[in-house]
């Protein structure tokens, strides 16, 4: 088999990829029933059995079959932590060859079982993980629908652009990147990484993000605004580079497509001559920033090959010039629509995700030959009723608990009224990034 134009142009940068999500399923649990919905639904998406080594797929008789766990003779109070710690153990453990997906079955109580998947991004990305997820949920109750499904191989010679579309795009991306400076020298050695987190009460994230909250609804641009005006030197004059992500179905118009269809998108958000803006101004600039790039869309590996073309680009730095991953999605997945799912309920069982917050995080120091020069890694996952901002950072390129606490302060100003100036603030220096 080939690969699809993401498969090929992310593979050089995220080879280490890897991600779990899980579901807490409560109730009168069927362990058979899950395994075959497993299989039912393996069965009908190819993706799910299918191998990725060096960037391409590869499909054989491979069958997923549930990793199966008990965990109720550890203390009662521990076996949340244990089963994190499982899962991220199973997330981090070296490919012998190529990445495949894995589904693990983890009893915690006689009445609660995790459904888990662990796969590498360039198979499942994170909505894909949730998705298969819900569709296992559904195959348990009777009502999975293979064909409300597009399942990744069936989309391979998918090309997001016509050649008209390409050459505009790639005349774009050439002013913007040519007007970047020279790579400064490489930076030796690998990256160290310490995680930290901010727990955002649920009550706070929903009048940010309620129906009439300053964030409209939707939290991760708002939170990357807020994060590039942390970001953003006291002596900034220009506009500054970040990396995130853009989900490609709503774009492409792919509905419900199973496999990895989110692309690496650099942005500018524009704050170098805001001196009191409000929360309002920044949100604008940075989402002006960041509709510009999507507008402008080219694959992430064609941006990076435009940029080595002008110099302005060194492996293995290739994101020297956008160091601070703000890891988003537009519309985060959540579980909500298993949750609400009316025929698991008359079984007797609730569903709701499994420590989402948890479950992210690095994992082990990067070494120099994958480190891309990536120094700061913001993400957002769920905790109860709770919001955590989970940041992975190298602890030589600031002071990232610093971070967080501004984030903190400036999340509640917004909150509290988003058309007021910010408080005032030293910024973390990107030279110090």
């Amino acid at each position: 088999m080939t690969a699809t134009f993401v498969q090929r142009g992310l593979w050089p940068y995220a080879r280490d990829a890897v991600q779990v999500r899980g579901l807490r399923l409560t109730g009168h649990i069927d362990e058979e029933r899950l395994t075959a919905a497993v299989r039912q639904v393996t069965a009908a998406l190819p993706v799910l059995a299918a191998e990725l080594t060096d960037g391409e797929l590869g499909m054989g008789s491979y069958a997923p079959d549930p990793a199966d766990v008990d965990l109720r003779g550890v203390a009662p109070a521990g076996r949340d932590a244990a089963c994190v710690a499982l899962l991220r153990a199973d997330r981090d453990r070296p490919a012998p060859c190529g990445h495949r997906a894995r589904f693990h079955l983890v009893r915690l109580h006689d009445d609660e079982v995790v459904l888990a998947l662990t796969a590498h991004s360039l198979l499942l990305d994170t909505q894909s993980l949730y998705a298969v997820l819900g569709a296992v949920c559904q195959a348990y109750a009777g009502r999975f629908r293979p064909e409300q499904y597009r399942d990744v191989t069936a989309l391979l010679d998918l090309d997001p652009l016509t050649d008209r579309a390409r050459d505009s795009r790639r005349r774009w991306w050439n002013r913007r990147l040519d007007a970047l400076p020279a790579p400064s020298a490489a930076v030796g050695g690998g990256r160290a990484t310490e995680t930290h987190r901010l727990r955002i009460p649920g009550a706070l994230w929903r009048d940010l993000t309620g129906q009439d909250g300053p964030l409209g609804g939707a939290g991760s641009l708002p939170v990357m605004a807020l994060a590039a005006w942390c970001l953003r030197a006291p002596d900034a004059t220009g506009p500054t580079a970040f990396a995130t992500i853009v989900d490609l179905r709503e774009h492409l118009q792919l509905g419900s497509a199973i496999g990895p269809f989110t692309d690496r998108l650099v942005f500018w958000a524009d704050l170098g001559d805001m001196t009191a803006p409000s929360f309002r101004d920044v949100l604008l600039r940075t989402q002006a920033g960041f509709l510009d790039a999507v507008v402008h869309y080219l694959p992430y590996g064609e941006v990076v090959e435009l940029g080595r073309a002008l110099g302005r680009i060194t492996p293995p730095r290739t994101a020297a010039h956008w160091n601070v991953a703000l890891s988003f999605c537009r519309h985060p997945p959540t579980s909500a629509a298993t949750r609400g799912e009316r025929t698991l309920a008359e079984r007797g069982l609730s569903i709701e995700l499994f420590r989402e917050a948890d479950l992210l995080g690095a994992a082990t120091p990067v070494p120099a030959s994958r480190w891309d020069g990536t120094a700061l890694d913001l993400s957002l996952g769920e905790l109860g009723d709770d919001i955590v901002l989970v940041l992975d950072a190298d602890p030589r390129h600031g002071p990232a608990p610093d971070l967080l606490e501004r984030m903190d302060h400036l999340l509640r100003a917004a909150a509290a009224d988003p058309d007021a100036p910010l408080p005032a603030h030293t910024a973390t220096p990107r030279s110090h990034l």
